[in-house]
């Protein structure tokens, strides 16, 4: 090569050199200017530090790529960008942030990256602020967590936007036996939200792969309760679970989600009484359930009825429950050599309560009657005692009532052959019978409706009287009341008699003094007893109290009779509100009829058998003489002012003028 071409060569080389180093130099000075806004960002945002965060030695541009890379301007009005967010953490953290993508809400974020609802790494470890996760003032300490949780899903207006299930886990947790240990006793190893629900891989309750998918939940609380997990994953519940049968029950179904409380504590799921009433019953009482999988029906209402049963239910804290017999987490089937209901077990099982317990007693308890195959001795008792029931029960009745009647007979014999007064007009003696008649359909028809499962329900179910048959008699019946009240207000305000019978029915002080003497005579404090009118005043509050009650069950009868015309008038609680009235007045007018009406006509020993007045509107004179002693006199002070000529017999009482016809009828007839 000649001189000439090595120099050119050089010259060459000495260009390139030239533009490489000025390329470097650009570049690094870029580089540098770069960096430099690391100091410019506190011009704008002073008010930001790092200073007691975990990343006091990072800077700006460490988690701030996006803006620095590009060399955009920004302003607060800019829309923010979150999935660079978990770019830039991932920067740092690979894991987590490849774990997050794979959650409900990196999947979410992916889908919206400007969306600010969804959660992201500083919405749960916070911003410039972030602490490490074992220091107590972190977002994301045991003790915080739930309110970093709760900050989107005890939110109601998050909750509601994205159709969240409201769980009010943080209310829930915080009642929960972990939120006590965790907070009251300071264990920090205590379950919180992401122990399980996971960490940065938070998946929906729907995804197979959920740590809280049902199939996965046990696996879950296994974590912390090792052996508990390793006994639940042999029994029935986990075979079926792991069968797909959604029904199977899993931590939760017993123990409940958030609000996990201590076994010991009365509200718990899984306390003793819980348990048998609500817990395991809650599957073992479903009708659908006990058909899907052949369970043994009745198993519930069996242990109810037995003493172990009826003592939990009153109180015994020390009574077996479901659990004391069948296991807890270990539950297994009767066949299973380790079940504890197997019967090579019963015996050791039984003897955890009652020390001497032979095996003829651990076997002398069931769930269920066996058949007669099976068990023929408990089923022959069953039979014997149901017909001895019926025979000597029933016999014992139509015995007393062939007496009762053979009295009430006598007693009816006795009082015609004696001088009466008319106590109540033919009018009033009908108007009584179709009371009689009304009341009593409506109550039985009613209380038909109320209380189906009732045996005597199944009564008149078993000879036609089905709900439709139900609702036609009890309209009927109170169409019935209803015209029998038109009928009685109408001779009340349109007949003298009416009118002279509402005046005496009207309360007054001499009533309130009739009381309180008929008390203290009873009580034989003193000897003289109360002279009464026409009406006591028992009878009187019997009058207003049907008064009453047929007011409110008019009204509120047609309420629940037109729910569609009310409701279009008054607010919708009004039907609710009548259903409560008509079903307690119903109550009220009842148990009154039981326990005063009848005693009065009845049970009370003047009375005995009965009292015949209601038959034929009649009370002798002695007996009206004894229990009406003023309007006895007043009845024979008209009849003599009308033999006198001083009262005219039209201007009479109904009582006087009756007796006074009769009597003359007979000198009449005599003569």
């Amino acid at each position: 090569m000649g001189e000439s071409e090595k120099a050119f060569m050089h010259a060459r080389r000495m260009r390139w050199n030239s533009i490489f180093v000025g390329f470097f130099i650009l570049a690094a000075g870029t580089s540098i200017s770069v960096r430099a806004q690391d100091l410019d960002c506190s011009e704008c945002h002073d008010d930001v530090s790092l200073k007691n965060s975990i990343h006091a030695d990072l800077d700006c541009s460490d988690c701030h790529t996006r803006i620095l890379e590009s060399g955009l301007e920004h302003a607060e009005s800019d829309k923010p960008y979150r999935l660079n967010e978990t770019e830039a953490c991932g920067t740092c953290h690979e894991t987590p942030a490849e774990e997050y993508q794979t959650s409900i809400h990196g999947s979410q974020l992916q889908l919206d990256s400007s969306n600010v609802d969804v959660a992201h790494c500083s919405s749960c470890h916070g911003s410039h602020d972030i602490l490490p996760a074992d220091d107590p003032n972190s977002k994301v300490y045991p003790d915080n967590l739930a309110g970093t949780c709760g900050g989107c899903h005890a939110n109601p207006d998050l909750v509601k936007k994205y159709n969240i299930p409201d769980l009010r886990p943080v209310e829930l947790f915080n009642k929960s036996y972990h939120a006590k240990e965790l907070g009251q006793d300071g264990n920090q190893k205590a379950a919180t939200c992401n122990d399980c629900h996971g960490i940065h891989d938070i998946k929906a309750l729907t995804d197979p792969t959920s740590s809280i998918s049902h199939a996965n939940i046990s696996k879950t609380c296994g974590v912390c309760h090792g052996e508990i997990y390793a006994l639940y994953s042999t029994s029935v519940h986990w075979e079926a679970l792991i069968r797909g049968e959604r029904e199977s029950p899993t931590c939760v179904d017993c123990h409940s989600e958030h609000d996990i409380l201590n076994p010991k504590d009365s509200s718990s799921p899984v306390n003793k009484r819980n348990a048998a009433e609500k817990t395991c019953a809650r599957c073992h009482n479903d009708e659908q359930l006990i058909a899907k999988y052949g369970l043994l029906s009745g198993k519930v209402s069996s242990y109810q009825d037995s003493y172990h049963g009826l003592a939990l239910m009153k109180g015994n804290k020390n009574a077996a429950t479901c659990y004391d017999c069948h296991g807890i987490h270990q539950i297994l089937s009767a066949q299973d050599v380790r079940s504890t209901i197997n019967p090579a077990n019963l015996k050791n099982t039984c003897s955890h309560c009652h020390p001497k317990a032979t095996d003829s007693f651990s076997r002398s308890y069931t769930h269920q009657a066996r058949i007669l195959a099976e068990k023929p001795p408990e089923y022959y008792v069953r039979i014997i005692y149901i017909i001895l029931i019926v025979v000597v029960i029933g016999g014992m009745f139509v015995h007393n009532l062939i007496i009762f009647i053979y009295y009430a007979i006598q007693k009816y014999r006795e009082e015609k052959t004696q001088d009466y007064i008319q106590r109540y007009s033919r009018s009033e003696i009908w108007q009584h019978y179709l009371l009689i008649i009304a009341f009593f359909t409506l109550v039985i028809s009613g209380f038909s409706l109320k209380y189906m499962d009732n045996f005597w329900v199944g009564l008149f179910s078993d000879i036609g009287f089905t709900e439709i048959g139900r609702r036609i008699v009890h309209r009927g019946a109170a169409i019935l009341l209803i015209g029998l009240s038109i009928w009685h207000i109408g001779e009340m305000f349109f007949t003298r008699h009416g009118r002279q019978t509402g005046r005496k029915m009207l309360p007054n002080v001499r009533d309130l003094k009739g009381f309180v003497q008929l008390m203290q005579n009873s009580l034989h404090l003193r000897k003289e007893k109360p002279e009464f009118d026409r009406f006591d005043y028992t009878e009187k509050a019997e009058y207003w109290a049907l008064i009453w009650g047929t007011i409110v069950m008019v009204l509120t009868g047609f309420i629940l009779w037109f729910p569609i015309s009310f409701t279009g008038i008054f607010p919708s609680w009004i039907v609710k509100v009548a259903e409560v009235f008509h079903l307690y007045e119903a109550w009220l007018a009842t148990l009154a009829i039981i326990v005063w009406h009848f005693f009065y006509v009845i049970l009370h020993p003047q009375e005995y058998p009965l009292s015949m007045t209601w038959l034929h509107g009649r009370m002798t004179l002695d007996e009206y003489r004894h229990k009406h002693y003023l309007d006895y006199q007043q009845i024979m002070a008209e009849i003599k002012a009308i033999q006198e000529g001083t009262l005219p017999l039209d201007r009479s009482s109904f009582q006087a003028r009756e007796y006074y016809l009769r009597h003359n009828r007979d000198r009449m007839k005599h003569a």
